[in-house]
């Protein structure tokens, strides 16, 4: 979420007291007044702690099974990044000499970012892409990856036609009231999961992300190609990272569809605000806690796999189309010395300088990779302007979405939007 989309929900929980100044022969009314609420106010607070707790583990119940989740990882990981080089071989043109590399055997890896209604921009960037021709077309994907709202848009980015693309530009293009409802005036009491309820997001995710859609993931199960979207584990203490083209085949196999959706959700899960997700034994949280985007970081490198495989033959290009929901730098503002505006906008900040510092990593693995194997690897990144300012607060604006989704359908048809420089 956005830094206003933050400060609202904060907000929220605050109102402005009405200030009085009572006479004295008010001052125990007052005070009997006071007295009363507060025993309401615990009375609610005592009755809440009746409500169900998940069950207690032991420490070293969890430290092992975080052990067992890491090697479970790991070998999934593996077998992935195996696919993904058979695909690339399977593709490749015999050796040869010559160490230009046809275009055709390119290897593209579209990264998503986190950025709560500004996933609209995204979006935005997807369809208008699909308007250019030639070598910086929209490409069919090998990988996709996306966090928070990124994790929402990669499904049909993965899918990659006109149809599955427009889906889920019309879903940013129409928000509706009830995506996000609050728990009522003590929203904020402890024992609640969250703010908010998001049974309007919930249903427009299970409408736009249908079987039939969710058959034609599955469908690419084996085949080298990814969609990967990153939660975190709250239980664990880390991130984790799904591969939904599996999970998709699992979930309709076990004719459980909404798996993928409580994955999807989880990773739009911004802790506090919007409820955390139950999936098999553990609770999952925004992705965007652990990893605002996700580009392989943690795996074994593709070109020293392919280096490992092919001593001394030229390695694919590889581009990575990075889409970054949200600004480099936020314009500068007046924040007043209340700690929701301080909370809310330093919240933001400090994911979006995590972000910035991981597509700089991101551009120095590409660096090591030509240095290192000669490769051919470009890294193209694509944000909301600087100077651009919603035309209107608050979060899920319609108004606010549809301009954010007209400026990604303007810059993903302009070539030169793509920025090649790191931040």
């Amino acid at each position: 979420m956005h830094s206003s989309g933050f400060n609202g929900a904060i907000h929220t929980v605050i109102r402005k007291p009405r200030i009085e100044r009572p006479c004295s022969t008010g001052k125990m009314v007052g005070a009997l007044r006071l007295f009363t609420a507060i025993l309401i106010i615990n009375t609610i607070i005592i009755g809440c702690a009746s409500v169900q707790r998940r069950p207690d583990r032991t420490q070293e119940d969890l430290f092992a099974a975080r052990q067992a989740d890491d090697a479970a990882r790991a070998k999934e990981t593996r077998q992935f990044m195996q696919q993904l080089l058979e695909r690339v071989e399977r593709e490749a043109q015999a050796p040869s000499t010559d160490t230009k590399v046809s275009k055709w055997r390119t290897l593209d890896v579209l990264v998503i970012s986190g950025g709560g209604d500004w996933g609209a921009f995204g979006a935005g960037v997807l369809k208008g892409w699909g308007r250019v021709k030639g070598e910086l077309a929209r490409p069919k994907f090998d990988v996709v990856t996306g966090v928070s709202t990124g994790a929402l848009i990669a499904p049909f980015a993965f899918l990659g036609d006109d149809e599955s693309i427009e889906r889920i530009v019309q879903l940013y293009r129409r928000p509706q009231n009830d995506w996000a409802v609050s728990r009522g005036k003590l929203f904020f009491l402890p024992n609640n999961p969250s703010f908010y309820s998001l049974p309007g997001l919930e249903r427009e995710v299970r409408t736009a992300l249908d079987r039939p859609m969710l058959e034609r993931i599955a469908a690419q199960y084996g085949n080298g190609r990814g969609l990967v979207v990153n939660t975190t584990n709250i239980d664990l203490g880390e991130n984790h990272a799904w591969n939904i083209v599996a999970e998709a085949k699992k979930a309709l196999a076990d004719n459980d569809p909404d798996r993928v959706h409580r994955i999807l959700l989880a990773s739009a899960g911004i802790p506090g605000i919007f409820p955390a997700r139950d999936i098999g034994d553990y609770l999952y949280v925004d992705g965007a806690i652990t990893g605002n985007i996700i580009y392989g970081q943690r795996a074994r490198s593709l070109p020293d796999m392919w280096e490992e495989r092919h001593p001394g033959e030229p390695m694919p290009p590889i581009r990575y189309w990075v889409i970054f929901n949200n600004q480099f730098r936020f314009p500068p503002q007046v924040t007043q010395e209340r700690w929701p505006d301080i909370m809310g906008r330093a919240t933001i900040m400090s994911t979006q300088t995590s972000t910035i510092n991981s597509m700089r990593h991101l551009f120095a693995l590409a660096e090591i990779a030509k240095l290192k194997h000669s490769g051919d690897v470009e890294v193209r990144v694509m944000s909301v302007p600087e100077e651009w300012v919603p035309p209107k607060p608050g979060t899920f604006v319609s108004e606010v979405m549809n301009n954010l989704a007209d400026l990604g359908e303007k810059m993903g048809a302009d070539p030169t939007s793509w920025r090649t420089t790191p931040p």
